[in-house]
Formats: structure tokens, sequence, C-alpha cells
């Protein structure tokens, strides 16, 4: 019987390649801006040389529910955190102290890329106006959020199945990953998602 203890992390999750994000979302589906055409407000180094190099899946995982499709045409939607976040009275018009990046959709939850640190957290729009925005941490780098959503779309059958150990084996491959879900609330929220959906663990 396969335990947690067995579930080993793929060593490309921590520096995923272009070829293994086409091999969940598809040949030629990375899409890579060039860096002349990436905002100036995107500071972060690793950012811009992930997003240049390897690039992000500008499709659709309908289980994960992962949208990066958009980004070719619209490009990299650019927003003031303290303001989308709720942490910005609605008259303060100082100028930012920064700006985030959408780097794609999960359904209606944009995940937006801190120009200055990189670390991605998830932006519900229906939150904004009343400082409930932010839903969540959810990664420390755009890779490592790729990184995760392509480790989840490989449970897919086995969810659909109800194989109750999914759950317990994906929330090993995110603490291997360094996203423990007590500090990622993002991924907590994606976990009682799929117990509550998939799972009957009561």
């Amino acid at each position: 019987m396969t335990t947690t203890s067995d579930v080993v992390l793929p060593a490309v999750a921590a520096n995923p390649t272009a070829e293994w994000l086409e091999a969940c979302y598809g040949p030629g589906t990375l899409w890579r801006p060039s860096p002349e055409s990436l905002p100036e407000g995107l500071e972060h180094a690793g950012t811009r040389a992930f997003l240049t190099e390897v690039g992000i899946p500008a499709a659709r995982n309908g289980f994960t529910g992962f949208d990066g499709g958009g980004l070719p045409e619209r490009g990299l939607w650019e927003a003031d955190p303290d303001e989308i976040y709720g942490r910005r009275y609605p008259d303060d018009d100082t100028p930012p102290d920064g700006y985030a990046y959408c780097v794609g959709l999960v359904d209606d939850v944009h995940l937006m890329a801190d120009g200055v640190s990189g670390v991605v957290e998830a932006y519900d729009p229906n939150g904004w106006d009343h400082a409930a925005g932010h839903v969540g941490c959810v990664a420390e780098s755009v890779p490592q959020a790729l990184a995760a959503f392509v480790l989840l779309a490989g449970f897919e059958e086995r969810f659909e199945d109800g194989d109750a150990t999914a759950l317990a084996e994906f929330t090993a491959l995110l603490e291997q990953l360094g996203l423990d879900p007590e500090e990622h609330d993002f991924w907590q929220g994606v976990l009682d998602e799929l117990r509550e959906g998939y799972l009957d663990l009561d």
C-alpha cells in the first residue's frame, strides 16, 4: 500500500521546464512574451526570466481550473495590490508602492504575481470593493505556482474515481514543493474543495 512517505516530488517540479508544462497543457501552448513587452513595474528578475524563457500555458485545464488562455491577447493585467486586496482606502490617491500582474486565472480568481518579490497571491474581483479581494497566498513564485497546478492535474483520474489517498498524496507533494497548506490559504481552499467535491471522508 502506498503511503505519503512513498510520494516523491519530481525533480522537474522545482524548476519547471517547457517540456514538462507542455506535457500537461499540450504542445505549443506556452506563451512567451518578449523582454521588451514586459511592463516596467515587473521588476522581479526571476519572474521576467521565466516568462520569456519558459513561458506560461496559454490554455485551460478543466480539472484544476487554471486558465492562461487570455494572456497572448491581453498580456499581463497590471493592478495596485494595495487597492485590489483592500489595503488602501478608496479616497487614498497616493502613488502605488508597486504593482502586481495577472499570470492566469482559476475560475474567477486572478493569480497575481508581485512585481517586486515575485510572490503569487490570489485576487477575487468580487471582493475588491469591500476589503475581501485577497483570497490567499498561492506560491512564492510563478514557477512554483505552475508546478503545483501540474502536480494537481496528474491526480484528476484518481479524484474522479473517489480515491481517498489522492488527497493525502497531493498534500504531501505540496509540502515537498514548499507550499504547506497551513501557510498558503489558497491551497488549503483547493484541498477543501477537492475533499467536498470528490471524496467522502467524513
